[in-house]
């Protein structure tokens, strides 16, 4: 039978393998504690360089600090004189075009006749935009009720606020003329022939069907 007890160059060979390890182990805590040196010689020569730069600085003094706490009274006040200002040049411009706008009808629309201008200068692609309800409506002015003379101011009016906030597309409801006496419609004529001459819009066009089809108008507006 082989022994089993490990003979003399077992022994041999595991001494020499426990010694290699032992000599890489120390060799690698000795690199480990070469780079911790210098690690720390490092961070040292940078605290030094960053005392030489600042040893010539002054902390600045608080005495002559002056802090300016915000004027929200004032802010407030500007808010409300530009809203103030924005409303008067509204109603300034509204009086000029309501008188500037023609009281004659135009030519008569066909009742299923669609309704489409476009300033000088606008592309085709505009109303097509318009008819698809490209531009959010921002605000809607509905006629019904209106004779011509109310419709035109209203029109007029609604127009010039509209731009005046900001409001790219608007709507306005002129009605198809069910309830006209010949059921027609009566100011669907004369509010294309005012929207053509107010200088704030840009186009205009027959609304699609989900914005009221042929009863309501979609206004693009040039805004200021």
């Amino acid at each position: 039978m082989r022994n089993s007890k490990p003979g003399l160059g077992d022994l041999k060979r595991l001494q020499k393998e426990s010694a290699i390890a032992s000599q890489r182990n120390e060799a690698q805590r000795n690199d480990q504690g070469l780079r911790a040196a210098q690690d720390l010689k490092a961070r040292q020569s940078d605290a030094l360089l960053f005392a030489r730069v600042v040893q010539a600085v002054q902390p600045l003094g608080s005495s002559g600090r002056i802090l300016h706490a915000p004027r929200a009274s004032q802010n407030h006040e500007d808010a409300r004189a530009r809203i103030a200002q924005r409303r008067e040049q509204a109603i300034g411009e509204t009086a000029r075009a309501s008188a500037a706008v023609s009281d004659l009808a135009g030519r008569p629309q066909e009742p299923g006749s669609d309704l489409a201008f476009a300033a000088p200068g606008v592309g085709p692609d505009t109303l097509r935009r318009l008819q698809q309800a490209f531009w959010p409506v921002g605000a809607q002015l509905d006629l019904h009720g209106h004779t011509a003379d109310t419709a035109r101011d209203a029109l007029a009016r609604f127009v010039e606020q509209s731009r005046s906030c900001a409001t790219r597309c608007v709507r306005v409801i002129h009605g198809v003329g069910h309830g006209s006496a010949q059921g027609q419609p009566v100011l669907k004529s004369r509010v294309a022939a005012w929207l053509s001459q107010l200088p704030g819009v840009q186009a205009f066009a027959t609304a699609p069907p989900a914005h009221g089809g042929r009863g309501a108008v979609m206004v693009l507006l040039r805004l200021p």
